[in-house]
C-alpha cells in the first residue's frame, strides 16, 4: 500500500476511534497491551504514519522498528557504530 493511502487511512481510523494498522496488540498482548485511537506518530525516515507501538515507545521516537532495523543492518555491514552505541 503507498504512503498516501497508507497515512489516510490510519488518520481515518484515528477519527473513527479504531486501533491504529499495524498495532503490534493484533499480533502479541506481549508486545503491546494496544494503542489507543489515533495514536500514531509520522517516522521521520519514510513517512508513514506508525502505530506508537512500532518505534515511539523506545528511547529513539524519530523512526520507525522497519527504519530502525535498516539503519542497524547498514551500520553493521559498514562496521560503524550506530548513536545508541557511542
Amino acid at each position: 500500500m503507498n504512503k498516501q493511502m497508507w497515512n489516510f487511512i490510519q488518520r481515518g481510523r484515528g477519527v473513527l476511534q479504531l486501533k491504529p494498522l499495524g498495532c503490534l496488540s493484533n499480533h502479541s498482548p506481549s508486545f503491546c497491551s494496544g494503542c489507543e485511537p489515533g495514536q500514531y506518530y509520522e517516522c521521520q525516515a519514510c513517512g508513514y504514519l506508525q502505530p506508537w507501538c512500532k518505534g515511539a515507545d523506545d528511547d529513539y521516537p524519530e523512526i520507525c522498528d522497519d527504519c530502525w532495523a535498516i539503519a542497524e543492518q547498514l551500520h553493521k555491514t559498514i562496521k560503524t557504530p550506530m548513536e545508541s552505541e557511542k
